[in-house]
């Protein structure tokens, strides 16, 4: 079944877990979930009164843990035989925190000790402030900075330039000790007159600053959340608004209104959105700063900021998909911005979309949700049109600005020109062109009146593919089933995969004739613009090239100082900035991602482009988008020209409820690992013979995964297929428990998969 039909059939029946009943008093015995992921609850005995949800201290084999104590105990062992707690805390979580645990575990088929990892993830919020010794950044123009120097700088700015630690310092930039030990050395990072982390307040108090004027749109669908949050109880929004038509405001409107309810606030938002540009928006309008959560805080940061929502003093948080963890108290409202966005979805620490979670969490505590967005997921587009979902479109954009046009040039008819590089001479050949001739014009238009241009490639390096044109010889990773790009900047080539870096050598290991770089990245595109552009100033915008926030905030200032004319990047230009005098987007190969094996490519790639475009014309002056293609007649490059979002996804969902595709259909995927190929293959062997045969569902594989080793781990799927209506987790469950796993396999399960790699 659907999640939504899983959660209001789960719930609204008023089902009762035997566990989640009563008060307990020292001595009785009850049961702990711990944050591992295995169990599902051991019995302990209580050394002290306490209530369902409170954190304890148990130990496991000897081992330390915090758990949280879950229900009555159950496991039938002798008295004698059972531990007792060493500790039990003031706070803990609400009932409906451990509903929510149960049945995230029941959806995603993880441990319920598996979720609860997920929330008692600091464990220093359990100990008082570790005594360390304690850094500050000073800086100082005799000293160069190196690139991971300057990771250490950004680390400090990205902690508001609190003193850290030494571990906090390579865990955040990201960089040996070496490096940490040379700073001190030279006096660039100064030990600090405190040897314990001062403990630093991230109480705010907000009000609202009259800063921003609605328009009739934006109020009315303001003033429809506004009711929902006054009225109280469980509701779905999808704020559905083209880009820059002030999606920001009416949420901001919401989580006023929820906070001056006394209610707690989740903004959730991708980290590539957490810009300067947004935490300045924030402060405007509520008169202070949103205190943030993310994946590069220091331990005490996380420790105060974890501590704070727990004991329900800090109301407001502004995060990505962990913040949804954080043990909330009297939460009243969650945002998710850019509800689409691919990286909600978890595949590290277990397999879990954060925004689905959201919904699950919202609608057993019995609160609004809203999903904003300009280009929405297919679910959730399916969510409105079944009734789910209420939709309120803004259809305009904020402040009189217009949208860009947005044309295709066909590059069959007008191919991109080659270029020498200034300093070849002679027979030097000549350098493949990935820019059109028509672009090119729109290009030097542009500069000439003095506004700036984006150049859109999501494709890392400067060449993907290293080839020996005689013998066919290809780079590729020897940790992984997959090509090395080449990187000019570092003179490397590199696995995009695993991260392994090599030399790059200009003869071919098996004939001895010379390797040629195929393809184009963003870096081979900035080449081509400096030799064609000469007097323009360019900046690269990659995953390599932006370590951290405050490098791509020393990118944004730029742009808008004008620093800056022709900026060449990946995805992370997709979202989340504004830069007024950006008039023109190209994008410079438009057909990749369309033709994908994956079912949802098309609708990623709508995404994708749409996003990109736009960023053009946010300001006073109109903006252009140019996407070159090989198919100009593509219904997504028609659908985005055309500004067609909702005709293009009708037919896209079309096509996939005749497929039985989600959102008309489930999948679930199974990944089998093994450091060996003969022990994945006689493993996968036994799981096929036990595989069961349920009415509406299809089994699928094994199959090799389409990358079939990562970091020497063979790789092989199934694929569990199902109707709307199948239970597809209780037909999963049942076979997963018919064979027992090798210590040497690991087994991976992904409900509702989006990566199918």
């Amino acid at each position: 079944m659907s999640l939504l039909n899983y959660i209001i059939n789960g719930i609204e029946k008023n089902e009762k877990n035997k566990y989640f009943v009563g008060m307990f008093k020292a001595g009785d015995i009850v049961k702990i979930l711990i944050p591992n992921v295995v169990n599902a609850g051991y019995d302990y005995r209580l050394n002290a009164d306490a209530e369902l949800g409170n954190f304890v201290r148990v130990s496991v084999m000897n081992r330390p843990y915090i758990g949280v104590v879950y229900g009555i105990g159950d496991s039938g062992l002798p008295e004698s035989k059972i531990k007792s707690v060493s500790e039990v805390f003031d706070f803990g979580l609400s009932v409906e925190d451990l509903q929510w645990i149960q049945k995230m575990s029941e959806w995603t088929l993880m441990a319920p000790g598996a979720v609860l990892r997920l929330i008692i993830n600091v464990p220093d919020a359990f100990l008082p402030p570790r005594i360390e010794p304690l850094y500050t950044f000073k800086h100082d123009d005799k000293i160069r900075m190196t690139e991971a120097r300057q990771s250490v700088a950004d680390a400090f700015a990205s902690n508001d330039n609190e003193a850290m630690s030494v571990s906090d310092i390579q865990n955040i930039s990201h960089v040996s000790s070496s490096v940490v030990r040379t700073m001190i050395k030279n006096g660039t990072l100064v030990l600090s007159d405190s040897r314990a982390k001062e403990q630093k307040s991230f109480i705010y108090q907000y009000k609202d600053m009259g800063t921003v004027k609605l328009n009739e749109e934006q109020s009315k669908a303001a003033d429809v959340i506004g009711n929902a949050i006054e009225e109280g109880g469980f509701a779905v929004y999808l704020l559905d608004g083209i880009t820059g038509s002030g999606k920001t405001q009416v949420y901001f409107d919401s989580v006023w209104r929820a906070y001056q309810k006394g209610k707690s606030v989740l903004l959730m938002m991708p980290e590539i959105a957490l810009t300067a540009q947004f935490m300045s928006r924030y402060e405007h309008r509520f008169g202070a700063p949103p205190v943030v959560w993310h994946s590069n805080l220091t331990a005490a940061r996380r420790r105060e900021i974890w501590r704070g929502v727990s004991r329900g003093e800090i109301k407001m948080v502004v995060g990505t998909r962990s913040a949804l963890f954080l043990p909330w108290q009297n939460l009243g409202l969650i945002v998710i911005d850019e509800e689409h966005d691919g990286s909600y979805k978890q595949e590290d620490m277990g397999n879990y979309h954060a925004r689905d979670m959201a919904v699950l969490r919202a609608k057993i505590a019995g609160f609004p949700v809203v999903l904003a967005s300009a280009t929405p997921s297919a679910e959730t587009l399916e969510n409105v049109a079944v009734g789910k979902y209420s939709r309120l479109k803004l259809t305009s954009r904020f402040g009189g600005a217009t949208l860009p046009t947005i044309e295709t040039i066909d590059i069959r008819q007008n191919r991109p020109v080659g270029y020498n590089l200034p300093d070849e001479e002679g027979d030097a050949p000549v350098r493949t062109g990935y820019l059109s001739p028509d672009l090119c014009s729109a290009m030097q238009d542009t500069l000439n009146a003095g506004q700036q241009v984006m150049l859109f490639i999501n494709r890392r390096g400067f060449a993907p593919i290293v080839q020996c044109k005689k013998c066919g010889w290809v780079s590729t990773c020897p940790d992984c089933s997959v090509g090395m790009t080449y990187h000019k900047q570092l003179n490397k080539l590199l696995c995009h995969m695993c991260g392994r870096m090599s030399a790059l050598s200009e003869k071919c290991p098996n004939c001895g004739d010379a390797v040629s770089m195929r393809g184009a990245g963003l870096e081979k595109i900035q080449e081509e613009v400096n030799v064609k552009f000469p007097n323009a100033k360019t900046a690269l915008v990659s995953s390599d090239t932006m370590m951290s926030r405050q490098a791509l905030e020393r990118l944004v200032g730029k742009m808008e100082s004008g620093e800056i004319d022709v900026v060449i990047g990946t995805q992370i230009l997709a979202k989340g900035h504004h830069f007024p005098n950006l008039t023109l987007v190209g994008v410079v190969d438009a057909d990749m991602g369309l033709f994908g094996t994956d079912f949802r490519a098309a609708e990623h790639t709508f995404q994708q482009l749409f996003q990109v475009a736009g960023r053009a014309g946010r300001g006073e002056i109109p903006g252009k988008v140019l996407m070159q293609t090989y198919q100009p007649d593509h219904p997504v490059l028609q659908a985005i020209c055309a500004g067609d979002r909702d005709n293009f996804m009708a037919s896209d969902m079309a096509a996939r409820r005749t497929a039985k595709m989600p959102p008309y259909g489930q999948l679930i995927a199974i990944i089998i690992e093994a450091e060996k190929e003969s022990v994945l293959k006689k493993f996968c062997s036994v799981l096929s013979d036990a595989a069961p045969s349920a009415n509406g569902v299809k089994i699928m594989g094994p199959i090799a995964a389409q990358v079939y080793q990562i970091r020497n781990w063979y790789r092989m799927r199934f694929l569990v297929a199902g109707d709307v209506r199948s239970n597809l987790q209780a037909v999963v469950k049942h076979w997963m428990g018919k064979v027992k796993v090798p210590a040497n396999v690991r087994v991976k399960i992904d409900v509702s998969p989006q990566n199918f790699m």
